[in-house]
């Protein structure tokens, strides 16, 4: 049961399960309030998935090249984001990698792909094939082929929204939690101070590593370790760096604090495949964001690095 005064709940959207808790609220109106996050969550995946047949993205990824096209504003919306994202980060940032992530998905059995499978994949992706009319909201593919994928910032797009929901129900006081990796801190914790939010152990799930404090702002994480409820771990192929075609190998994860989900999940990715460098080029466009990097030695030992931006 919850305690008094606090109303939660839970429910499976995007893929993952999604908890909201509100203090503060009866609990008929809590229902009323999560009755519509999920609702607009399930909008959101209708719209943003590409497993979705006939989803908006699903559309745009069957068109022909050439062809100018209109979609929905939410979509819309998402794209030009990701575009500008795509420019600040170099092109390391890219939605249209999904013949790569497919590539790569069904290499569960470790076989070696060779370069020149790589390559073709290589050659049909790039947000640089996709043009924009932005005056009359369309947009069409110079190339065949390409293929969105909104996975690594759908999430953090459903929490920008999400929050939106909220404050119009005037909700001052929230948690919404999609799957740890994307996380809305709304107003404080019943005790009166900033939520804590913390990051665990990718390897050992009881164990935190860092705990941000975080008042109307969102907490974000992108990784490669995975590790399910029957103990299985490894290092998942899902993060591609655009400019070799090839996922990242090593163990690790970035969690970003910053006022939004969007351009956290954007920053966390992008964190793990750029070098140094240009992180330091990057950061300097930043502001009121902190970063923690964790680098696994092993399933035991593990380096980090926070960084207020």
């Amino acid at each position: 049961m919850p305690e008094q005064g606090v109303y939660s709940d839970s429910f499976f959207a995007m893929g993952t399960r999604c908890d909201v808790v509100l203090p503060g609220v009866d609990e008929e109106f809590g229902e009323q309030v999560v009755q519509l996050v999920k609702d607009e969550m399930i909008q959101l995946e209708k719209q943003l998935s590409r497993f979705i047949p006939q989803s908006p993205i699903s559309r745009l990824n069957r068109a022909a090249k050439g062809e100018w096209l209109y979609t929905s504003q939410t979509v819309w919306e998402i794209l030009t984001i990701c575009y500008d994202f795509f420019q600040v980060s170099n092109g390391v940032f890219d939605i249209t990698l999904a013949p790569l992530i497919n590539l790569w998905k069904t290499n569960r059995g470790g076989r070696q792909i060779p370069d020149d499978e790589i390559g073709r994949a290589k050659a049909i992706c790039g947000f640089d094939k996709v043009e924009f009319d932005i005056e009359k909201q369309q947009l069409r593919f110079l190339s065949d082929g390409v293929e969105f994928d909104l996975g690594g910032i759908g999430k953090g797009f459903a929490i920008d929204t999400i929050k939106g929901v909220l404050l119009n129900q005037k909700i001052k006081n929230a948690i919404v939690n999609l799957g740890d990796s994307s996380v809305l801190a709304l107003g404080q914790h019943p005790n009166g101070e900033d939520w804590p939010i913390g990051i665990r152990n990718a390897y050992s799930k009881d164990e935190y590593i860092h705990v941000f404090q975080v008042n109307n702002e969102t907490v974000t994480t992108s990784g490669t370790v995975y590790n399910t409820e029957k103990n299985k771990r490894g290092v998942r192929q899902h993060i591609i760096n655009p400019l070799s075609g090839k996922p990242i190998e090593s163990p690790c994860s970035v969690s970003v604090k910053s006022d939004s989900a969007t351009f956290g999940e954007f920053l966390a990715t992008t964190w793990i495949i750029l070098p140094e460098y240009d992180r330091k080029i990057l950061s300097e466009k930043c502001r009121k964001v902190e970063t923690l990097e964790i680098n696994y030695k092993s399933e035991s030992d593990f380096e980090t690095r926070l960084t207020i931006l």
